[in-house]
């Protein structure tokens, strides 16, 4: 990569609910153009959350044009804004929307550096509920996406709750509703089974028995696509927030996310 110093640039889009988008870009800034990559934090997390400052900017060390940012969520709550709008902004829907419009800006010459962008080269990473998200978005603009990689992704977890147990919240509420609303649209393993671009699911054996099986799901009705099952790795690949650096788990996770990136966007 030479001598060129890491770039980084914050940017603020607005969603279609009017909620702030905040993100940044990091690049080496040599004045060539990069394969980009969006990448999507998980439901309960945000861009600056334990490990994702150090792996995009591990990204962009590594020749991309990286792109983070916070789901609308985040600054619905940042704001205060009232009970009902934070959970209108929590639904997938609305995270496909924010999304797409991260998606749109790229392509559109909207984020800081454009110029250092390759917008014929996307790819997503997702976490978490967000690897669903980049999923969905993956079948839907197909021709926008070159490659996809997803971390321990899938869908949420829809609590049912049981005698003794507190009743859904509002926020619960909406987002469960939201998704039995569009539950054709939302189906991942659909989608998945049905893309066209190449796609890496990375997977702890130590998560949650529904991505296991998701997984094993993928593996059958998918097996042209990469997968990598992470020895030992929970949910956050053992990383915790405040962070205290990469574990063997994260740093597997990431290496094998960075060598599909640069075969798949070369």
């Amino acid at each position: 990569m030479g001598n060129h110093t890491l770039t980084i640039e914050s940017f603020t889009l607005v969603s279609s609910k009017g909620s702030r988008l905040q993100g940044e870009v990091k690049v080496l800034d040599d004045g060539l153009p990069h394969p980009a990559i969006i990448v999507s934090h998980g439901f309960r997390g945000h861009k600056d959350w334990a490990f994702w400052p150090e792996v995009t900017s591990r990204l962009a060390e590594e020749g991309f044009y990286t792109v983070s940012y916070n789901f609308s969520r985040v600054s619905a709550k940042e704001d205060d804004l009232e009970e009902g709008a934070v959970a209108a902004a929590s639904t997938f829907s609305q995270e496909l929307d924010d999304l797409d419009l991260i998606l749109e800006a790229l392509q559109g010459g909207d984020l800081p550096l454009p110029y250092a962008a390759d917008k014929a080269r996307i790819g997503l990473l997702g976490h978490s509920r967000a690897g669903g998200s980049s999923i969905v978005t993956a079948g839907e603009h197909a021709e926008q996406v070159s490659a996809l990689a997803v971390w321990n992704g899938g869908p949420p977890p829809s609590r049912q709750p049981q005698e003794g147990e507190s009743e859904l919240s509002l926020l619960e509420q909406v987002v469960q509703e939201d998704w039995k609303r569009n539950e054709k649209r939302f189906n991942v393993r659909d989608a998945f089974t049905g893309l066209r671009i190449p796609a890496l699911i990375v997977q702890g054996d130590q998560d949650r028995e529904p991505l296991l099986a998701q997984l094993r799901y993928f593996r059958e009705e998918a097996p042209h696509q990469q997968y990598v099952l992470v020895q030992g790795a929970d949910h956050t690949f053992n990383a915790v927030h405040p962070y205290e650096g990469a574990t063997q788990q994260l740093q597997v996770a990431l290496q094998a996310t960075i060598d599909f990136f640069k075969k798949q966007l070369d």
